[in-house]
């Protein structure tokens, strides 16, 4: 190949032809990658690849029943490299009207298991072929009527018949489903009842002839923007509330959450930009760009990553800061929306696709259209620009995967949908099983002791083990992080014996990612971190990107990465020419709309290619970590690797949606480990519940466990959150042995104002006298009491109160003492806090303050010492619930007054 072989994937489709011609010779097969003999000689191979770009190839010739039956002997992903890099044609006349009922059934399974894996572009494609299969569908009509006939229905007929109903629905919800599809679905209701077997489950799923596919529903319409129709689809909706089916119906509830979720803020910034807000001001912020152009890119040979299409930005519009914040905001995933004017007749929606610096340089951002709306040829002509106020990519991976998952073997169903209360050991968990820890075998009755756990901790430990859906619920401090590290461990030390494949531990933020994974390090390398690179020297050695094993590759997969590549540029080519030919007419605008789309399930191909390749990566690994984000678009990876045990951290943080869009059929130990006491999940509709999984289960009734004792906070601090927050809350001996701050007489102190805040240009809130009062008592701890600029943190629960604190802080002090949300320091601790409230008006708002779950965070943060400046009248008017307990703390302690108790002058 090129002078390097781990660059196989972004080479160019000459190059990579010319190293393919010398690597497969060298190359031999991996285990069990292909057992069907075959010519594998070069000259077919040259015969195959200068054939149509189509990675179907086009030959009349069955597969034998030996073929079939071998192939149905691989693992699926084998499967899927076999026939797709196969001259013969999986799809063209491989079941006969005469043919017998094994082939018919091997031939079903072998869709079936295709199907199965559900591979982003290649399931439409398997779906859209089986949809088609004239003759296929005539035999399972002339089946299923036969064993109705006579009320019975033997195990290979049953067999047949359930799995090809799957395919139906699977199509069905694609909008795949032909009408000879949807003929063979109303025999099949009309006859299932005739069995007595489960052929009529799900068949109450197909509600409705869907006329498109589902998955394209999370995009939102020009008519929606513009407000002319609801924000849901209103006919689905209609569809759903006939569906009795409870996992359905649970399933349809999420996805129509999690798209109000997505287009709610959306839809009001549309609105606002309609009424008449200031789009000069929107500008200055970076809020709003105009004067952009959308250009193609047209040497498809030297694209970076598939980038063929660049949006022009110019920066001069705004000013240094403004474009450089707007940069660090963007990223892979974003959805952009364009359009030629603020009276919106038209609607260009793109996601931005590789962030590559030295594109950015000069001002060129890769974007992928994915939709648009009334406007024919988008290139070289001035569009205005603004993206989607939430990030999009997570939300568009769940509702793809909600829009199409399988409801039949729906994981965990019995606590997340039927509400079951008992919860049963983990399915792998056999009785008698033989567990070790560090070579010692041990029981859940008898712990390792250098397991080196407390109590509670421990009594989590054995719950975990033993419940297949278990939840830890840990109080600030409490030692979560290290509680999952020992049960991670414990279960990579384990899984050979109980057969787990990788275990799968997923955060919310990297931060927390990277906190997980320097602990668990101590006890494995076999680890592989997925999503943005982590810059901890420590770790960064796990990242996907720098392991690079080439030789893990199979031929078969370097050849089905070279067909797609080249249809890739076939469909790339086609919508240049319809771009340079657009006439606008209605039949030119239509094929435009039809060629991106196609290039689109074509670069959905590749991306899935990426991802198979990262199969091959994973298998062998203990441990795949991601945050939640990245995971939404790795749920194929998952069932690819049968991995039995998911672990999230952070889990009281993450909606619902995107933790059922990481489990799979196989998933059989599910651990959710947070504190709803602390942030709930973002949402970004006031109409969609701040509630996750984890709480929802927690207030059912659901068995937890909890964990009381805290190794954090010095008593004083950790005294606030109870009762207030929590009902109880132990301390550690070492909490007690801290010392005391230097140069101040109390550890707690709460200086009360009535000094008023004031609203900035962004609307946010700040108060110049807090944020005084807080830089002179950093400056006095660092220059006086001689603490680091690393001890000390300063918080606020608002953005235009950072800005605020940081603007009062000597220069030399900006860039070396941390000044952040409450929000963004969840997990995170300080030696010393200072705490910001800013909140002081004569109306009695006091915002975020009423939100208990950022009361605790912002109160939980500290180590040795936590000051605070607010005006406590307005917390205890607004809130006494909360706020009533905590003054009483703080006055049992002395602990508040006009100003800070310094013993020097400061």
């Amino acid at each position: 190949m090129s002078s390097s072989d781990d660059d196989w994937f972004d080479q160019d489709e000459n190059d990579l032809l010319q190293g393919l011609e010398k690597s497969l010779k060298s190359l031999e097969l991996q285990k069990n990658e292909e057992y069907i003999e075959s010519p594998s000689s070069e000259g077919k191979y040259h015969r195959m690849v200068k054939q149509p770009s189509s990675f179907l190839m086009v030959r009349t010739s069955q597969f034998s029943l030996t073929e079939l039956t071998n192939a149905l002997k691989m693992p699926a992903i084998d499967m899927f490299l076999y026939f797709l890099s196969e001259e013969r044609d999986l799809f063209v006349n491989q079941v006969l009207a005469n043919d017998s009922v094994k082939r018919v059934g091997l031939f079903v399974d072998v869709l079936w298991s295709l199907c199965e894996l559900e591979l982003g572009g290649f399931d439409e494609v398997f779906l859209s072929a089986f949809s088609r299969q004239t003759a296929l569908l005539d035999t399972i009509k002339n089946l299923l009527q036969a064993k109705a006939a006579v009320a019975k229905c033997d195990a290979e007929s049953a067999l047949i018949l359930s799995r090809v109903k799957w395919m139906l629905l699977r199509a069905h919800k694609h909008g795949l489903l032909s009408r000879q599809g949807y003929e063979l679905v109303e025999l099949y209701k009309k006859l299932a009842p005739s069995f007595k077997s489960d052929m009529i489950d799900g068949l109450e799923a197909f509600t409705g002839n869907f006329s498109h596919n589902v998955k394209g529903l999370i995009y939102p319409t020009l008519e929606t923007l513009l407000g002319k129709e609801a924000t849901k689809a209103s006919n689905e909706e209609e569809n759903e509330r006939l569906v009795s089916d409870k996992v359905v119906q649970y399933v349809n509830t999420l996805r129509n959450l999690l798209r109000e979720d997505f287009l709610a803020p959306l839809v009001e910034f549309v609105q606002q930009l309609r009424s008449g807000t200031d789009a000069d001001e929107l500008k200055q912020q970076g809020l709003l760009w105009s004067d952009v152009h959308l250009t193609l890119n047209p040497q498809f040979a030297n694209v970076q990553r598939h980038s063929l299409v660049f949006l022009k930005v110019q920066s001069t519009k705004v000013s240094k800061n403004v474009y450089k914040a707007w940069l660090n905001s963007i990223k892979s995933g974003t959805l952009l929306c364009l359009t030629t004017s603020l009276a919106f007749d038209d609607l260009i929606l793109a996601s931005v696709g590789y962030t590559e610096p030295e594109k950015l340089k000069e001002e060129c951002l890769s974007v992928q259209i994915v939709k648009q709306y009334n406007i024919g040829n988008a290139y070289k002509r001035p569009l205005i620009m603004f993206q989607a106020p939430v990030f999009f990519e997570p939300y568009l991976r769940v509702h793809n995967y909600l829009s199409t998952c399988s409801t039949e073997k729906f994981s965990m169903r019995h606590y997340i949908v039927d509400g079951q209360m008992e919860i049963r050991p983990p399915a792998y968990m056999k009785p008698g099983v033989q567990l070790s820890f560090n070579i010692k075998p041990f029981t859940l009755d008898k712990l390792p002791e250098d397991l080196h756990l407390n109590e509670s901790q421990k009594t989590a430990f054995r719950e975990a083990l033993s419940r297949e859906f278990s939840i830890i619920q840990g109080p600030p401090g409490t030692g979560k992080t290290h509680l999952s590290v020992q049960l991670v461990n414990s279960l990579i030390q384990n899984a050979k014996a109980l057969g787990t494949g990788p275990i799968i531990v997923l955060t919310y933020t990297n931060n927390s990612l990277d906190k997980f994974l320097v602990n668990i390090s101590r006890y494995t390398q076999e680890i592989l971190r997925f999503g943005s690179q982590s810059r901890d020297p420590q770790i960064s050695k796990f990242n996907l990107r720098t392991i690079v094993k080439p030789e893990l590759v199979p031929p078969r997969l370097k050849r089905i990465w070279w067909l797609v590549n080249c249809e890739h540029k076939k469909e790339f080519q086609n919508l240049q020419g319809l771009y340079a030919n657009f006439d606008g007419s209605e039949e030119s605008y239509q094929d435009i709309l039809a060629a991106q789309e196609k290039l689109n399930q074509v670069a959905e191909r590749i991306e899935t290619l990426r991802m198979v390749f990262q199969f091959f990566l994973a298998r062998d690994k203990d441990l795949l970590a991601m945050t939640t984000t990245c995971a939404a678009r790795h749920n194929f990876l998952f069932r690819l690797l049968q991995s039995k045990c998911v672990l999230f951290e952070e889990a009281a943080e993450i909606q619902e949606a995107h933790i059922v869009a990481c489990l799979t059929p196989h998933t059989e130990h599910l651990i959710l480990v947070g504190d709803h006491k602390q942030l709930q999940p973002f949402s970004g509709s006031c109409k969609v519940p701040q509630i996750s999984l984890f709480e929802r289960l927690i207030v059912a009734g659901l068995p937890y466990s909890r964990l009381n004792l805290q190794y954090r906070m010095r008593p004083c601090i950790s005294e606030l959150l109870v009762p207030s927050i929590y009902d109880e809350l132990l301390c550690s001996e070492s909490v007690k042995e801290y010392a005391d701050i230097r140069l101040m007489s109390k550890n707690l102190y709460f200086v009360q104002h009535n000094q008023p805040e004031h609203r900035n240009s962004d609307m946010s809130v700040e108060n110049l006298y807090e944020a005084g009062v807080l830089a002179k008592l950093t400056e006095f701890l660092i220059q006086k009491a001689q603490y680091k600029h690393s001890d000390i943190v300063i918080l606020s629960p608002y953005n235009g109160q950072i800005e605020c604190i940081k603007n009062a802080l000597p220069q030399n002090y900006r860039s070396t003492v941390q000044v952040v949300s409450v929000d963004s320091f969840q997990g995170l601790e300080a030696n010393i806090v200072l705490l910001s409230l800013v909140r002081s008006n004569l109306s009695g708002r006091i915002g975020f303050l009423h939100q208990a779950n950022r009361v605790c965070v912002a109160l939980s943060r500290a180590r040795w010492a936590l000051y605070i400046v607010g005006n406590m009248t307005i917390l205890e008017d607004s809130f006494p619930k909360i706020w009533n307990p905590i003054v009483k703390r703080l006055k049992e302690n002395n602990a508040i007054g006009e100003a800070f108790p310094t013993i020097i002058s400061t």
